[in-house]
């Protein structure tokens, strides 16, 4: 069997080291030939800066505007960093000539076409002086 076995330990973990060592030994207790590399991840400032980092509960909480579905703003405290939070519209409530402008808001729009008809008033004869032989 060859090959490289890859282990992840962070930093942080107090527990990375007895790891190694657990891996260490089952690899001699096997008598396995591979070769081990450690990575270690550099967690600091900068690996904010390659993408969003996923983090399911925020420790702070946010201002965020939220919209109400009759248009009135309240600013209030949001565990994400959100500008505007928008509350959907509930259309069992609304009258029918309600939805029906509702609806037609959200189909697109159909652009107008204006075909203007140019006059053409350009006689050729009138330069036929200018014309070479």
């Amino acid at each position: 069997m060859t090959g490289v076995l890859f282990f992840h330990f962070t930093k942080s973990s107090a527990s990375g080291t007895q790891q190694l060592v657990k891996m260490s030994r089952y690899l001699t207790k096997f008598r396995l030939a591979i070769p081990l590399v450690i990575q270690t991840r550099q967690l600091n400032a900068h690996r904010a800066s390659i993408g969003s980092i996923g983090r399911s509960i925020y420790v702070r909480t946010y201002p965020t505007l939220l919209v109400q579905p009759d248009g009135s703003t309240i600013t209030v405290q949001y565990n994400e960093p959100r500008a505007i939070i928008k509350l959907p519209l509930d259309f069992s409530t609304l009258s029918e000539a309600e939805k029906q402008k509702r609806l037609a808001q959200r189909k697109p729009k159909k652009k107008v076409k204006i075909e203007e008809e140019i006059e053409d008033t350009f006689d050729q004869d009138s330069y036929s002086h200018l014309w070479k032989k």
